[in-house]
């Protein structure tokens, strides 16, 4: 028994493979199977024995299957689709509390999605990693505002939240914040930072103080980025000034250049 495919690969330009809903010529009729083509080929050859004919045709069309006829390939979901499923899921959502480092409880409000594939939820949630997708089809809800900081408020001494504050955007951001950053606004997210964070047993810890202090300043650069091409990337790199220093500096070495050029002064004076 053999599979004829000239006419797929004359239409397609390769080898018949993957799943799709496959179409054969078997003696006068045509019959069309689900699946892989692997499986489906074996299929033709049954009813190609059974209706003793030694010769299966490969018909060049090749069509994916909806998702209600074989469910382990999800149907191509359309933009309507999207939004009708996800108005869907929103009515549903509802509130939980999980467990945070140590004391601290995380509050966040999920969404099931029980029956949803993993290829769906991607879609649907825009996960753009299919470990994630597979987790959350696994465990059967998705977290909305995961990486939402946890919330232990707490009392601390506001002389040395401001003291704090103040002597990380000086001694380690000094010189290098871009310039549409408003110091007074990056201090009092500091602080507010560490007023959110003020049960937290660990608050005793003066390392643990800083990194709040620094992840609260680290956000507000990234949440009020006025530039494109300032993105996390450059905003976490170290050294990278976000983007400002570096500009600064290129535009005044071409300045420098320009002076050179018109015989004014050397490029070491003119630096």
């Amino acid at each position: 028994m053999e599979a004829d495919t000239t006419q797929f690969q004359a239409s397609n330009g390769k080898q018949p493979r993957g799943f799709g809903r496959w179409g054969f010529q078997i003696g006068n009729e045509e019959h069309f199977i689900v699946g892989r083509y692997s499986d489906s080929r074996k299929e033709a050859f049954k009813i190609a024995q059974a209706q003793d004919v030694d010769r299966v045709v490969v018909l060049p069309d090749k069509k994916l299957a909806p998702q209600s006829w074989n469910s382990e390939r999800p149907e191509k979901l359309t933009a309507d689709k999207i939004n009708r499923i996800k108005e869907r899921l929103m009515a549903q959502a509802e509130v939980r509390t999980f467990k945070g480092p140590r004391t601290c409880k995380r509050t966040r409000t999920v969404i099931p999605t029980n029956g949803m594939k993993a290829a769906q939820i991607m879609v649907v949630f825009d996960v753009q990693s299919k470990r994630t997708a597979h987790l959350i089809a696994k465990r059967g809800f998705y977290i909305v505002d995961y990486k939402k900081p946890a919330m232990c408020p707490g009392e601390i001494d506001m002389k040395d939240a401001y003291r704090l504050a103040n002597w990380w955007l000086n001694k380690k951001l000094g010189g290098r914040l871009p310039h549409w950053a408003e110091p007074d606004d990056m201090i009092q997210d500091a602080v507010t930072r560490l007023i959110e964070r003020g049960g937290d047993p660990r608050m005793a810890e003066a390392s643990y103080r800083f990194y709040v202090v620094r992840g609260a300043m680290a956000e507000y650069l990234r949440r009020n980025q006025k530039h494109e091409h300032e993105d996390e990337e450059e905003i976490e790199a170290p050294g990278s000034r976000w983007g400002t220093w570096d500009r600064s500096y290129r535009a005044t070495e071409t300045i420098c250049r320009m002076i050179e050029a018109k015989g004014a002064y050397p490029m070491e004076r003119a630096a």
